[in-house]
């Protein structure tokens, strides 16, 4: 009999999604944050842990007894030290640290991306030139974070420590992932991420094909085992992101212990009927050469596709019109409605969808689909 521990960690307030669109897991026992403070739990080197958020990462961090768990946990999460670890496979690559009253005053000779040393959900996070109103971004930047520190804590969300960094060319992708009780890496899922026309709506659309997983499943694959070869963990989830130029893979981030926030680790399931954590369970990958070459619509593109709170509504006086937001989907194959009042969006769909009406939803402006209480 299996004696491991299998738990999903969740805030007691943090951001919808995954818990919502969770599908039934045997044996996955979910437990919020002041429980697990509560209790006297620990954590051994075999225990199946995942968390839903960011906010979750520090209360099971005390608890584990892996010091290599631990010690990528502290390496991964500050984007810094994930840059340094990394020096080894991409040496060119050039960072720094910095803080937010340091920005106003800098000086960049080439495109880069500046963020957070500690974050998620794209908040404030920018992409400056030599031409970039500094005092702007500053003001952009004390705007996001003074909204989403309401919603994110100062363990997931720094606000005076940042890091400026090259900007890596090239399309967005993700990766959901598992290293298994040997150390072996193994893909639960990867999307592409388009970039949309409001940047405040970031991550608003994430989709998946055959197509799409197989152009970067092999380079990924590489980067995972040479990153184990650093790091020397199992038994670990993670949700990393990386650019594509030029068929040349470079991580941009890695985000542990945890699937892609907001239930877009569970759009493998409501898409394809993969349950990610049962594959983490039992150790083993999805047959993708199966799943996509038997699949009778393995041509179609499946989306996770987030409905943003619009940009400047006003909440005490609007409310989303749900019905005519689905009216530009193409199939909706799972929905998850939220309460926008205490959330940063309003509902997450799992979409079927044509290449044509994809490109079109990016363009969606969401205060058009609010309207007066």
């Amino acid at each position: 009999m299996d004696q491991r521990k299998f738990y999903l960690i969740s805030p007691n307030y943090a951001e919808a999604g995954t818990l919502e669109t969770l599908p039934a897991t045997p044996g996955l026992r979910v437990i919020k944050n002041d429980s697990l403070e509560r209790s006297n739990i620990r954590f051994s080197s075999d225990d199946l842990i995942c968390i839903t958020s960011e906010a979750s990462i520090e209360v099971v961090k005390e608890r584990i007894d892996d010091p290599a768990k631990r010690n990528a946990i502290n390496m991964l999460k500050d984007k810094y030290q994930f840059r340094e670890i990394l020096r080894e496979i991409y040496p060119a690559y050039t960072f720094k640290k910095l803080s937010l009253g340091e920005i106003a005053s800098l000086n960049v000779a080439s495109k880069s991306i500046l963020k957070p040393s500690k974050g998620c959900f794209g908040t404030a996070v920018k992409t400056i030139t030599a031409e970039s109103d500094m005092t702007e971004i500053v003001k952009e930047i004390k705007r996001e974070l003074k909204i989403n520190s309401n919603v994110l804590s100062g363990e997931v969300l720094s606000e005076d420590e940042f890091i400026l960094e090259d900007y890596i060319e090239g399309e967005e992708y993700a990766v959901d992932m598992f290293y298994d009780p040997f150390g072996e890496p193994h893909i639960v899922n990867i999307y592409h991420h388009p970039m949309p026309k409001n940047e405040a709506y970031l991550h608003m659309i994430y989709y998946t094909s055959k197509e799409v997983f197989h152009s970067i499943y092999e380079q990924a694959m590489g980067f995972f085992k040479k990153l184990n070869a650093l790091l020397k963990i199992k038994n670990f989830t993670m949700h990393s992101e990386f650019r594509y130029c030029e068929k040349t893979l470079v991580p941009v981030e890695i985000n542990c212990m945890r699937f892609g926030g907001m239930g877009l680790g569970n759009m493998v399931y409501n898409a394809l009927g993969l349950n990610p954590y049962e594959s983490f369970r039992t150790g083993q990958s999805p047959e993708w050469s199966n799943i996509w070459d038997k699949k009778a619509n393995a041509d179609s593109i499946y989306a996770y596709f987030i409905a943003y709170n619009g940009t400047h509504i006003d909440k005490t006086r609007q409310k989303p019109n749900i019905e005519k937001l689905k009216k530009e989907f193409t199939e909706i194959l799972h929905e998850t409605i939220f309460d926008y009042q205490n959330q940063l969006a309003f509902a997450v769909f799992c979409l079927k969808e044509t290449p044509e009406n994809l490109k079109r939803l990016l363009t969606i402006e969401f205060k058009d689909y609010f309207e007066e209480i």
